[in-house]
């Protein structure tokens, strides 16, 4: 009976031990720390990924090991491969201190990104020379930069390390992005408004709006001292990170104001982008090809013709990349141009649109400058019988020399052309009316060309142009202060009286000296002598009587009666008098 007591005693331990330890392992492994993976195969379809994962700071660039200095705050992963691997967070003291461990403190102040890796990896094969390791930037830190000088929101700006200078010009010139809802709230801007930095002559640049001079002359102070300037425009057209650097705790960075006048480059011709760019020291031929977005292959020849100041042209061949074979400095002043290349018997072609009443509607080639309305009226089988030739046009897009200014909003853009005019109020505020309305209308007379011969008005096209000839009913439209109002059937050489009479008479609130004619085929309001005949399209309008309040009126008896009596006094003192003179 002992035996077997102490048998199931023994059982029951080894039991317990061996559910205890199972239990154990199970809790062990769901207290380990998961992998990535593992981490978003948990998320739940109600989940999002950066629920889980740690959010990063933007960056604007690929971050340089070569000229990203290390700073208090940044966040580096350090893995050493050996037997066995091993992963470590390391995160740089206020004090520029970077703990490694069972090694000791390494000084990273002023340091590259580039170095603390090369140090660190030599420490680790000191203590280890099988072993190799690895350093990563993590998560970079914020800093306080300082942005001030031509730009709009001057102030400090919390970005983070891997932003370049030219993203936080950006912002200062554009405005700083919103974040959690709150808007900038920046000290005045020493630029009046936006519209000062958008009237400075455009130049296709790194920061929209600022001129090229601004960009390639921004100072940059460091908080040790130091000063460099940054070049915008070089480090978008090389790639040249030392020209663009990252941001750094303390820096301050100053966009100089535009000159008056700055020497600069030019180059235009058959590229993509001609632009003028201002002149630095040591620029050469190859930053000019590559900021105008390189040479238009389908038009440009394979060499590119330099004129330097008081010097001979010189040509200088380009590769199949369309870069020189001989990269020329260039001095202030310089200009290139790219030549096109000529193409036998290539004419420009275009297409316009023949819509309404003719035989043949739709869209037709033609060449441009060349082209003429009646051919290509020709060409649609001809104007249909039943079409009004008066109230035809031509509709036309305006060309880019006077196309809206997408950079300027409307109102400015609009009143900016009273700068230096003579003209009254009410004629400016008619004048912005008028352009607010204005229709891209082709001056043509399609009855003059087409029914008397006038062949002045057999325009020449252009591309993109539509021919509008409408097909409708004969009606002339009279309206205002007639009895019965509404459309007239049109009667050739009917004066505007019959059709007066058709709609029923003039009311009694009618004022037939006011009348107007508006005619159909270009909108103009013309008397009923201007306008002779109505035609087809026009509109007859009867204004009504004056309104005039009754004191008015009073007043207006009032005046009358005075002038009345000043004239009978006036007439009674000439009458005395000569009598007077008679009597004598």
């Amino acid at each position: 009976m002992r035996q077997n007591a102490l048998r199931r005693f023994l059982c029951s331990s080894v039991c317990s031990a061996l559910l205890g330890g199972t239990a154990a392992v199970a809790q062990q492994g769901a207290a380990s720390p998961l992998s990535l993976w593992q981490l978003l195969e948990q998320v739940t379809p109600g989940q999002s990924a950066r629920m889980v994962l740690p959010e990063l700071p933007p960056a604007d660039h690929v971050v340089s090991a070569e000229h990203y200095v290390v700073g208090p705050g940044d966040v580096l992963l350090l893995q050493i491969v050996a037997p066995v691997v091993q992963e470590h967070v390391l995160v740089v003291s206020p004090d520029g201190e970077l703990l490694l461990p069972r090694i000791g403190a390494l000084s990273v102040q002023g340091r590259t990104l580039a170095w603390v890796r090369s140090e660190v990896e030599r420490r680790v094969r000191e203590r280890n020379p099988k072993a190799e390791a690895v350093v990563l930037l993590q998560k970079a830190r914020t800093v306080l930069v300082t942005v001030r000088g031509y730009v709009r929101f001057p102030g400090v700006y919390a970005l983070p390390a891997t932003v370049r200078v030219s993203t936080a010009v950006r912002l200062a010139v554009l405005g700083r992005m919103e974040q959690s809802g709150q808007k900038p709230g920046m000290a005045s801007p020493p630029v009046a408004s936006m519209q000062q930095l958008e009237r400075a002559e455009y130049e296709p640049s790194a920061v929209p709006f600022l001129p090229s001079y601004c960009t390639r002359n921004i100072l940059l102070r460091y908080a040790d001292g130091h000063m460099a300037v940054a070049d915008l425009e070089r480090a978008r057209a090389l790639g040249d990170v030392a020209a663009d650097p990252p941001v750094r705790e303390g820096m301050e960075i100053v966009v100089p104001e535009p000159l008056p006048e700055y020497p600069v480059l030019s180059i235009a011709g058959a590229v993509r982008m001609p632009l003028r760019l201002a002149y630095r020291e040591g620029d050469r031929l190859s930053l000019l090809l590559r900021l105008c977005g390189g040479l238009d292959l389908e038009r440009a020849e394979p060499f590119v013709l330099v004129y330097l100041p008081q010097q001979p042209v010189q040509r200088v061949e380009l590769d199949s990349a369309g870069m020189p074979l001989r990269d020329v400095v260039l001095p202030a002043g310089s200009a290139v141009v790219v030549p096109e290349r000529p193409i036998a018997g290539a004419r420009a072609t275009g297409v316009a649109t023949v819509l309404g009443a003719v035989a043949r509607p739709g869209a037709y080639p033609i060449e441009p400058g060349r082209t003429r309305l009646r051919e290509l009226l020709e060409r649609a089988g001809g104007v249909l019988p039943e079409a009004v030739l008066e109230l035809a046009y031509i509709r036309r897009q305006p060309p880019a020399s006077l196309a809206a200014d997408v950079r300027l909003p409307s109102e400015v853009q609009l009143y900016e052309r009273f700068l230096y005019s003579d003209l009254r109020l009410e004629d400016t505020v008619r004048y912005a009316l008028e352009m607010r309305l204005r229709r891209s209308r082709v001056a043509c007379d399609f009855v003059a060309l087409l029914r008397r011969g006038d062949e002045r008005h057999n325009i020449v096209l252009e591309d993109g142009d539509q021919i509008v000839i409408p097909l409708q009913g004969r009606y002339v439209y009279v309206g205002g202060m007639v009895r019965v109002p509404g459309f007239v059937r049109y009667e050739p050489g009917r004066p505007v009286e019959w059709y007066i009479e058709q709609a029923g008479g003039y009311s009694s609130a009618a004022d037939p000296k006011r009348l107007r004619i508006l005619r159909g085929s270009s909108y103009t309001w013309l008397r009923p002598r201007e306008a002779g005949a109505p035609q087809p399209g026009d509109e007859i309008y009867v204004p009504g009587q004056l309104d005039v309040p009754a004191w008015a009126e009073k007043q207006a008896e009032l005046q009358l009666y005075t002038v009345l009596t000043g004239a009978v006094s006036t007439l009674t003192f000439v009458l005395a008098t000569i009598v007077n003179l008679l009597r004598r």
